[in-house]
């Protein structure tokens, strides 16, 4: 059985109805809080059941834990889990700090456990077909590669907010590195810095680099903000076309993934993919069930690239921590 740490909004809202699915049950999803009588744990929630932390890692027919807890928590909560002898399905990040990471992959493998970080964009259907849309295209010898997330402004008491959970760099950064990595960067190579803004209230930050394939020259750029406008979308372009994928990191509910195509002479955006409506959480946790219970994984789930990823933020959200 499945059960979770950490009450957050995002559990409640989308993910504990696809843990109970996942559960095959009637019951309610076991949540572990710090703080199991606060006013906001008192409030009813269907098919939640607020309890003491170490109350859920205690139960024997818990065998896996989704952990939903502030970012800063991350690593606490997995090392916890895994002590306790539960696999670990984990929000992105997975944790902080690449050392964090390589301490928890060392552990799970320790104990024959798995720990699988759920970052849920790339389990769409509509990124595959923006991929594919992309390795067929036959670009010019110069293109651009940009990954942005813009958010508005989160209440002051959001923990994304706060500098112990890694700002915007943690939340969003990861989307955006990680979807230039998909498409071709590497990871080491960016050049990562904050961006500055006149509303003091904004925290984003920025990632480039260049590299040379297949005699072309793609340029990769990332951009992500807290308390600016909205923005979200991946785009490939060259002087004489561009590919966007609109929604890339957050695509709705059980709605289509659309791949546009513009040209640079100015006519009409054109359609040129569109996949099956797909929950992309759903899709997201069952691979992440199947290398628990299935393949029976043991360590962190794509530990090298998940070690590259943060290391390449680790700057950023130092300095935010700091």
């Amino acid at each position: 059985m499945i059960a979770a740490l950490g009450n957050s909004e995002y559990l409640s809202r989308r993910t504990a109805p696809l843990l109970r699915e996942l559960n095959g049950t009637d019951g309610p999803l076991l949540v572990g809080s710090d703080h199991p009588g606060s006013p906001r744990s008192a409030v009813p929630i269907d098919g939640i059941e607020v309890m003491d932390r170490e109350a859920v890692l205690a139960r024997p027919n818990v065998d896996a834990v989704y952990v939903s807890s502030a970012t800063g928590r991350h690593f606490d909560d997995c090392r916890a889990a895994l002590a306790a002898g539960k696999h670990v399905l984990v929000e992105k990040p997975v944790s902080l700090a690449a050392a964090e990471a390589r301490e928890l992959d060392s552990m799970a493998r320790a104990c024959d456990l798995t720990v699988f970080e759920c970052l849920s964009y790339p389990y769409h259907p509509g990124w595959t077909d923006f991929l594919a849309r992309v390795h067929v295209e036959n670009w010019a010898d110069s293109v651009t590669v940009s990954a942005v997330f813009r958010i508005p402004g989160r209440e002051p008491t959001d923990f994304r907010r706060h500098p112990r959970h890694g700002g915007a760099a943690a939340d969003l950064g990861t989307y955006c590195v990680d979807a230039l990595v998909r498409l071709g960067a590497v990871a080491e190579d960016f050049d990562i810095g904050a961006l500055l803004f006149e509303d003091s209230e904004t925290d984003g930050g920025a990632a480039i680099t260049r590299r040379p394939i297949g005699g072309r020259t793609f340029t990769y750029t990332g951009s992500w903000a807290i308390g600016d406008s909205y923005a979200n979308s991946v785009v490939i372009a060259d002087p004489y076309r561009r590919l966007e994928l609109l929604r890339a990191f957050s695509p709705r509910v059980d709605t289509p993934g659309v791949v546009v195509a513009r040209r640079a002479d100015g006519e009409e955006p054109t359609v040129v993919a569109t996949s099956e409506p797909t929950n992309a959480t759903r899709a997201c946790l069952t691979a992440g069930m199947g290398h628990l219970r299935d393949s029976k994984e043991a360590g962190l789930v794509d530990c090298p690239a998940i070690l590259r990823r943060i290391a390449t933020l680790g700057e950023v959200t130092a300095t935010t921590l700091a």
